[in-house]
């Protein structure tokens, strides 16, 4: 507690600081990225409406946009367009000019002489040298997009000062010390940008000198050939893709795809369409010993990459811990698992190199078996991702060692819960770009998530954007202090808005304020997740600088000149954080309260006392939601909104739940599932603490009676992990879909089945064909039905330890059922109001 108000006491004071100090000019060379020289001298140059935007001879209809981009900033700035004029039509130079040209042309190299500039070997692709006196500047770089991002550079120093626009003085030889430099974006797991939003990114991107933006895309591109993939997902069709690959071009972005072409096909392999590509039932890759494979990817990377113009394919291939485990483990077990994936990624490359890609590859399946490394072609990039922070990473020594081109992968942080965690995001990346320099690496892609339907507002990734192109410029010696101030002060358009924004994200990014999703939306009668910091401490933090946050945004809606939309996705996350706050103090009384012993009706008094905190519960979580919905739709396509939508009314009946059953006095502290995940008993740990055997499947069986007259019934289905159910010997349906990213195959893992006209009077037999195709891991299924009778009374049956197993080495042996160890949580679901059981993280 005391840490807490030592933390208060000191944002406090900053708050009065950035409240009280007066505006004043900003230091002169506050530039994202930090540039490699600069040498500041006394004076600046005025911007006016007279001023000459001069491009040099043998310059490119590229300069003319980097002109046509001053120009844009100067209208929003002071609402004035400089005329663009040409060397070639010049008597002589006067002064008041800005000049963007070659070193090559008369007047590049005039003022390269008269500003005391040198364009070295380093700077000739992308680099570029900015004079500036108070007589003009002077923007000369050999490369279309060094002038361009010497023009970026200009657009940072400029500033007003009274009425007027002014560049300070000096000189600036800048270039970059990694080639490539950019953001992988997740678009697969439900956030899909409008248009309008992935122009917004791609404009920040070039503005800050990044040349990469590569999208991870699974089944968001609309096939021609696979008409029916991404169908209802907002997947990107064949024209966005050329509208934004253009739109990035004419910036100096590259949109490079990430296509998957093994693993992580779990959204598309959930297809009916597809299941026969999967290497098993609810699979997340691709069967590899299936020929027809081949044939498919084929046609989909010949779609792709005819809509992309990047010379890159990057293949994904991640995490493809799937293979060898079903269709392929004769061929694994024949050789390794390092040969079947070299052979695959083989075929792969040969697809890619025949559209004209050069193929990326990420890194982590190569590191977990490196023998890899010697069988595979040399010109393949190697995509090294790391996202835990570490004083350095072996990987790039490994990668480079072995002769492949590196790029490494930091992340920003901003999967794990509402608001990014800036703190592992900045040292990540930092020292991974650091790591990438050492070794000459091609680049740094920082990576972006959106795990569980892409709930983290994508528009709340700026900052580390920033970051990324800060640390990659050079190469990881970057230092975040005077970064930080840098920023803000750019974003929000002046430096007293900089410095309240400075202090918010820091608020906000405070460890005591970082939560995950799965915490978030967890049932509120479960206790907290584990986490090293006491659930008090957050509340008690939440509760003192929430209020303060909101105080903050609403100077800053006052100060800011740029940006100021970006405070209602501030304002959303501190009464998000003010809800989470609210939700673990009025869950945590619920959980004490059902603890008591109910003497004279203690319990069911302080239970009904609890009813109003339950309805301001309710009331904030609804306005949320509708806020929630808002901001997803200022900047992202309308699909996939829906699952995210059920998180809020999930959470909201679980609240009803527990109100109505303390206003009718009925049980209501237990929101676990009464039916039991059943497995072979051979299967359970032993008593001495071995682990028990691997039943990879089995057949579970029970007899239902069933009385007259029943009016309906459900049953609902869990199997780990494809369970296949029967009903008097009549197939009823399956479950064939396992724990992923994805929210969308999350919701496939409970399946319910109305078996109402498949019930007879009496005995009925229950069949469930139950396969786990995880390694080490034996067959369980859960079952919960419930019956409706004639008067309307609900009576349930449920997978206990009264079933029988089997297996199909002995299938006449019935051997009765046990409980299964290390199982998930599962709430209980609620047929009247047609809510189902979710699976707890």
């Amino acid at each position: 507690m005391k840490s807490i108000v030592t933390l208060l006491a000191l944002l406090g004071g900053l708050v009065s600081i950035a409240s009280s100090q007066s505006e004043t000019p900003s230091p002169a060379f506050n530039i994202i990225p930090t540039p490699r020289t600069v040498q500041a001298a006394s004076g600046h140059f005025k911007i006016g409406s007279q001023t000459k935007l001069i491009l040099g001879s043998e310059t490119s209809k590229d300069d003319l946009f980097a002109a046509e981009e001053l120009n844009s900033f100067l209208e929003e700035l002071k609402g004035i367009s400089l005329k663009v004029s040409h060397e070639n039509a010049l008597r002589k130079l006067s002064p008041n000019h800005v000049f963007i040209g070659r070193p090559t042309s008369p007047l590049g190299k005039q003022l390269l002489n008269d500003h005391g500039g040198k364009l070295t070997t380093l700077m000739k692709d992308e680099g570029y040298f900015l004079g500036a006196s108070d007589e003009g500047i002077a923007i000369i770089a050999e490369s279309p997009r060094g002038r361009y991002y010497g023009v970026m550079t200009l657009l940072q120093i400029i500033s007003r000062q009274r009425n007027s626009l002014v560049v300070p003085c000096g000189t600036i030889h800048d270039w970059p010390a990694l080639r490539m430099r950019g953001i992988s974006d997740d678009i697969s797991r439900g956030q899909v940008s409008t248009l309008e939003n992935f122009k917004k990114i791609i404009r920040f991107l070039s503005r800050h000198k990044l040349n990469t933006y590569a999208l991870y895309m699974e089944d968001m591109f609309l096939l021609k050939s696979h008409p029916v993939i991404g169908v209802g997902r907002g997947a990107l069709s064949a024209a966005d893709v050329r509208e934004l690959d253009s739109y990035a071009k004419q910036r100096h972005v590259e949109l490079v795809p990430i296509f998957q072409t093994l693993g992580h096909w779990e959204n598309i392999l959930i297809l009916p369409e597809y299941r026969r590509y999967a290497e098993f039932p609810g699979a997340h890759v691709l069967n590899v010993t299936d020929e027809s494979i081949y044939k498919l990817l084929d046609q989909m990377v010949a779609e792709v990459s005819q809509a992309f113009s990047s010379p890159y394919l990057h293949i994904g291939a991640d995490e493809s811990w799937d293979v060898g485990l079903g269709a392929s483990k004769a061929r694994v077990a024949a050789s390794n698992l390092a040969t079947v994936h070299a052979e695959h990624y083989r075929r792969v490359f040969a697809i890619a190199k025949k559209y004209k890609k050069k193929p990326i590859i990420y890194g982590d399946i190569l590191l977990d078996h490196p023998e890899i490394l010697d069988k595979i072609p040399k010109d393949v990039v190697v995509m090294d991702w790391q996202y835990h922070v570490a004083p350095e990473y072996p990987g790039p020594a490994v990668i480079t060692k072995a002769g492949f081109p590196l790029i490494t992968s930091p992340a920003i942080w901003n999967f794990t819960g509402p608001f990014p965690n800036y703190l592992n995001s900045f040292v990540n990346i930092r020292t991974f770009s650091r790591d990438a320099g050492r070794v000459n690496a091609l680049g740094t892609l920082t990576a972006t998530w959106n795990d569980y339907g892409g709930e983290a507002l994508r528009e709340l990734n700026y900052l580390g954007y920033a970051w990324s192109a800060q640390c990659i410029w050079n190469g990881g010696e970057s230092e975040s202090s005077g970064f930080n101030g840098t920023f803000f002060e750019q974003f929000f358009g002046n430096a007293k808005a900089g410095r309240t924004a400075e202090i918010v994200y820091m608020l906000l990014s405070s460890p005591t304020h970082q939560y995950t999703w799965h915490d978030l939306w967890r049932h509120p009668l479960l206790p907290p997740k584990s986490s090293p910091l006491n659930i008090l401490w957050r509340r008690e933090s939440i509760d003192l600088n929430m209020p303060l946050a909101e105080r903050l945004l609403e100077n800053l809606q006052q100060s800011a000149t740029r940006n100021a939309d970006h405070l209602q996705y501030l304002r959303f996350i501190s009464r998000l954080n003010r809800w989470y706050a609210m939700k673990q103090q009025v869950a945590d009384s619920l959980r004490r309260i059902a603890a008591i012993a109910d003497r004279e009706g203690r319990r069911r008094t302080l239970a009904a006392s609890m009813v109003g905190s339950i309805d301001k519960v309710l009331l904030e979580l609804q306005a949320l939601k509708a806020e929630f919905r808002w901001l997803w739709m200022l900047a992202n396509r309308e699909p996939n909104l829906d699952l995210l939508m059920k998180r809020y009314d999930r959470q909201s009946a679980y609240w009803q739940e527990i109100r109505q059953g303390i206003v009718d006095g009925s049980p209501w502290e237990n929101p676990l599932i009464e039916s039991k995940w059943i497995t072979h008993p051979a299967a359970r740990p032993q008593p001495n603490g071995a682990p028990g055997d691997t039943i990879g499947a089995g057949l579970f069986q029970a007899v239902w009676n069933v009385p007259e007259g029943a009016r309906s019934a459900t049953v609902q289905l869990m199997g780990e992990t494809h369970a296949r159910l029967r009903i008097n010997g009549v197939e009823m349906g399956e479950v064939c879909a396992r724990r992923s990213l994805s929210l969308t195959v999350e919701h496939e893992r409970i399946k319910v089945f109305d078996i109402t006209n498949h019930l007879q009077a009496g005995e009925n037999a229950i069949a469930i064909d139950v396969t786990n195709y995880n390694q080490g891991r034996s067959a369980a299924v859960n079952v919960y039905a419930e019956l409706v009778t004639r008067d309307g009374k609900a009576q349930t049956f449920v997978s206990d330890s009264t079933w029988w197993v089997s297996t199909p080495v002995r299938a006449g042996e019935k051997i009765q059922a046990v409980e299964a160890t290390g199982v998930p949580e599962v709430i209980r679901p609620n047929f009247a109001a047609r809510r189902y059981s979710w699976i707890e993280r």
